[in-house]
């Protein structure tokens, strides 16, 4: 019995059916993605209410300086990583939950300070050296 030889090409259906399941799989992972991701102005919800309840002033304007870093950091890995292949992925998958938190943090850091007759604790270094 003779074998034909095996020149390494696939027959149309099997191309056909490749191409539909990637865009299957394109189709299932877009919508899985789309639920990651939430506008700026829910990022309140990210965080448990009353987190800094028990923060004095002092304590909250540490606080507020390392998020309001980290919010500065995490900006600019997401703008740096929109510009590459990829990058919304990235964003929505790895820096976009924690850049929501942080925002969300910096918030109720906001609502406690104005709850506690503390805002002077929010205000960085540099607005001091303003005034």
């Amino acid at each position: 019995m003779i074998v034909p030889a095996q020149t390494g090409h696939m027959s149309f259906n099997a191309i056909r059916l490749r191409i539909v399941i990637g865009f299957a799989a394109c189709a299932a992972a877009a919508g899985v993605l789309s639920g990651c991701t939430l506008p700026d102005d829910q990022a309140l919800t990210m965080v448990r209410r009353g987190k800094y309840s028990l923060y004095d002033c002092f304590a909250i304007g540490q606080q507020a300086r390392v998020s309001s870093l980290r919010e500065r950091e995490l900006a600019m890995a997401m703008e740096k990583a929109s510009r590459g292949s990829g990058g919304e992925l990235i964003n929505a998958t790895l820096y976009r939950p924690e850049y929501l938190t942080v925002k969300g943090e910096l918030q109720e850091l906001e609502l406690m300070a104005n709850q506690k007759n503390c805002r002077n604790a929010l205000k960085t270094q540099s607005d001091g050296v303003i005034q």
